[in-house]
């Protein structure tokens, strides 16, 4: 009797197990399917949709497609565009400056190269007797360079006593670029994010040193 009322539980465990798999598996493909028809209603814009597509790739090939500008001319040429007023240098200084977002820079390029090398000078110190500050500074630098586009590096001022910060950023700079005024947008407000980078870590070094 025993054995009967196993034998029939188990049957019964059975039917429902298989009753719910079955259910489980129809939700599953209604599910599927509803998803595979979004995806394809996404992946289907309509004609209209590509046709101004191709318009806008047309027109912002048209505007940058005078490969004829150099490098130098063009960097010139679109920092007037952005807004920024700049000045050259004389003689044999061939450096670009210029100011964006109240921080000052120059710009080092030629119209026989493709590439702008720009920097931004002094825009930190930290006075020489500050021992630990500058061993934060230090830190704070090698992990920026390893996680921001911007290279940060220092220089000892002996006789102003000061350890003074810079950033360097390179880039290649072409006709050809799409949406190239916001591009060099993108490059300069990198410094920003460097210069924020190296405060905060010097900020949480100090945390750090305060709670040992």
């Amino acid at each position: 009797m025993g054995v009967e009322k196993v034998n029939e539980v188990a049957m019964e465990f059975s039917s429902l197990f298989i009753a719910g798999l079955a259910c489980a598996l129809i939700v599953m493909t209604s599910k599927w399917w509803d998803l595979k028809q979004e995806n394809e209603l996404l992946c289907a814009p309509s004609v209209q949709q590509d046709n101004n597509v191709q318009k806008e790739v047309v027109k912002e090939t048209n505007v940058n497609s005078d490969s004829s500008i150099g490098t130098r001319d063009l960097f010139l040429n679109i920092l007037t565009k952005i807004g920024c007023q700049y000045e050259l240098g004389e003689g044999d200084d061939h450096r670009i400056f210029f100011a964006y977002q109240g921080e000052h820079f120059f710009a080092e390029t030629s119209n026989e190269s493709l590439w702008v090398n720009i920097w931004d000078t002094y825009w930190e110190h930290v006075e020489l007797y500050d021992i630990d500050e500058m061993a934060r500074m230090k830190k704070a630098i090698n992990t920026s360079n390893l996680n921001t586009m911007v290279s940060t590096v220092y220089t000892i001022d002996s006789e102003g006593k000061n350890m003074d910060i810079h950033a360097k950023n390179t880039f290649p700079f072409f006709a050809q670029i799409p949406n190239i005024d916001q591009f060099l947008r993108a490059e300069l407000n990198d410094f920003f994010r460097a210069h924020q980078y190296v405060s905060n870590e010097v900020m949480k070094l100090r945390q750090e040193e305060q709670r040992a």
